[in-house]
């Protein structure tokens, strides 16, 4: 396996919402939401939740680690906002793919995971917002979609409710596969054909993550933009990512209610 991440602010955003964590079995995109700071803190700290959890329940099936874990962090977030006014609105949408002989996906919110296998890019994930519904229901186009007024409202996140649906699955991996996790910093802009181009033409998978941030930013950057390439390739282990997340627990200093 190989494999590489990058984030960035991007162009317009005066702070980076998003996080990411990529260590070779386990790898995730967090984009955060909420007030003053509030959306780095969210993500950040459900990245953090989830790997306690899962670090800490090892003997669990791995789907049901994986719900245990997203609703772990979901919890938590939503305990930090009643505590502490200042993290009002806060949320994060998560999408993680978990490496153990096969690959394991939970997924909530807009982040996307697509696979790319055999020269065709298919999206593994469906988002939760309300675009999606109204395509979905027959109600807009696809094309309409994408410059919808409404299309940031995302309707299932963790951290603003008591309670969370997440969506799990599971698939075979084959050796050539390569998998791409992101934030909608880069798809919002970018469209699934010009991704598969660059997937296609960057055997690099830094290199390939660069390119992506790269599209995003050209097309104005007006997010901030999150990815993660990951490649599984026959009797090749371990891997590096080309920039990683923050460091662990920095955003319990920042509010009182983020303290345990």
């Amino acid at each position: 396996m190989r494999y590489a991440s990058l984030t960035e602010t991007g162009r317009v955003r005066e702070n980076n919402e998003d996080s990411c964590h990529a260590d070779g079995r386990i790898f995730i995109v967090a984009d955060g939401m909420g007030g003053h700071r509030a959306g780095e803190v969210a993500s950040a700290a459900a990245v953090e939740e989830f790997l306690d959890f899962e670090r800490e329940n090892r003997p669990l099936d791995p789907l049901e680690r994986m719900r245990g874990g997203i609703l772990a962090a979901s919890r938590e977030l939503y305990r930090m906002t009643q505590n502490d006014p200042g993290l009002e609105g806060m949320g994060t949408t998560f999408t993680c793919a978990l490496v153990e002989g096969k690959l394991y996906l939970g997924h909530v919110g807009d982040s996307r995971a697509y696979l790319w296998r055999n020269g065709v890019l298919r999206l593994l994930t469906r988002d939760h917002s309300l675009v999606e519904r109204m395509v979905s229901e027959g109600y807009i186009s696809r094309l309409e979609a994408r410059f919808h007024p409404q299309r940031n409202v995302i309707l299932r996140a963790l951290g603003v409710a008591g309670e969370l649906e997440v969506d799990l699955d599971s698939l075979s991996i084959e050796p050539g596969d390569r998998m791409l996790l992101c934030s909608d910093g880069l798809t919002g802009p970018i469209e699934d054909d010009e991704l598969e181009a660059v997937i296609s033409g960057n055997p690099d998978p830094e290199v390939c993550c660069r390119a992506l941030v790269d599209a995003a930013n050209d097309r104005g950057g007006t997010d901030n933009i999150t990815v993660i390439v990951i490649d599984f390739e026959e009797g090749v282990y371990g891997g590096r990512a080309a920039q990683g997340g923050a460091k662990k627990g920095w955003w319990r200093s920042l509010f009182p209610g983020a303290s345990r």
